[in-house]
């Protein structure tokens, strides 16, 4: 994972224009950009796109980003992208 070129991001947000920002400036850096905007589809978008990195909002409509992430945490495949949940506020 050493070469940000091969890095997936998953960008999930309710608010699409955190997403776009969020997805333009890491596109342009070199990773690879999967988004969704509500938990229930940021857990599907992450078993298809298997991320190394999941940016989460906390709050968002349908299941918040708590749950989701426990969610996550619990899918053998993406053990590796939720390891250490990191929370921002």
């Amino acid at each position: 994972m050493a070469d940000k070129q091969k890095i997936k991001v998953l960008v999930v947000d309710d608010e699409p224009n955190i997403v776009e920002i969020l997805k333009y400036n890491l596109q342009k850096e070199g990773y690879e950009v999967a988004t969704a905007e509500d938990g229930l589809k940021a857990v599907k978008t992450a078993i298809k796109f298997q991320p190394d990195v999941i940016l989460l909002d906390i709050m968002m409509p349908n299941q918040d980003g708590v749950e989701t992430c426990l969610q996550i945490r619990q899918i053998p495949e993406l053990k590796h992208a939720a390891k250490q949940p990191n929370f921002l506020r």
